[in-house]
């Protein structure tokens, strides 16, 4: 029989951390379907959400308040 390949999983790779935060059902629901009709982990969905929310942000300005 095929030999597998074992992928290290994620949680032990230092380049990865693990984040959670709480979101309405409705739009968790939405989230997950979205990622299964993409045939994406979660994980990998909110990379690419979270990226795409980065991105979108304005760039800081250097001229914050308290900055001298």
């Amino acid at each position: 029989m095929g030999s597998k390949t074992q992928v290290p999983a994620k949680r032990h790779d230092p380049n990865y951390i693990q984040i959670s935060g709480d979101v309405r059902k409705e739009l968790g629901l939405q989230f997950k379907a979205a990622c299964t009709l993409k045939q994406l982990s979660i994980g990998e969905g909110l990379e690419e959400a979270i990226e795409m929310w980065l991105n979108a942000l304005p760039a800081p300005s250097s001229n914050k308040k308290g900055d001298k």
